[in-house]
């Protein structure tokens, strides 16, 4: 009596008796990897920039109460600088949360105007409203703010 070849009986000869507790751990080994693989956030990149639209030099304070966390940004007049880059796993977003107030000052030291996360009218803290938000690529993510002479008059 000949036996058809059959993927069932390919496996049987070389596993032999055991191929029924074979066939569900493998399975079940495939199924663990692909839910593994599955279940991995994407990884997200944000870039925060600053745009100055202003007739003037400008340097942007960011202070806070946390050591070591105080940013400096110079910016020349009708320039922009990146601010901030970073990629994280799964959502991210942009936030100010962790600095008690923004300074922006001339070339001269003189403080143009001060943000709290308060401040009324446009405010640097409030991202979702004076932030352009665009996302240029899949998972990556471009804030600008804008800067012009009516912000710091």
């Amino acid at each position: 009596m000949e036996m058809k070849m059959t993927f069932e009986n390919f496996w049987r000869r070389i596993i032999g008796t055991k191929y029924g507790i074979m066939k569900k751990t493998i399975f079940n080994l495939v199924l663990f990897a692909f839910t593994l693989v599955g279940c991995d956030p994407p990884l997200e990149s944000l870039e925060a920039i600053i745009k100055n639209t202003s007739d003037e030099n400008l340097l942007i304070l960011f202070d806070s109460e946390i050591d070591d966390f105080d940013m400096r940004l110079n910016i020349e007049n009708n320039a922009t600088q990146r601010l901030l880059s970073f990629t994280d796993i799964g959502s991210i977003g942009l936030s100010f949360r962790d600095y008690d107030s923004i300074y922006i000052e001339n070339s001269s030291n003189e403080i143009l105007k001060v943000y709290k996360a308060d401040t009324p009218g446009k405010n640097i803290y409030d991202v979702d409203k004076y932030w352009q938000k665009r996302e240029p690529s899949k998972n990556f993510f471009e804030y600008t703010y804008e800067i012009t002479d009516e912000d710091i008059k």
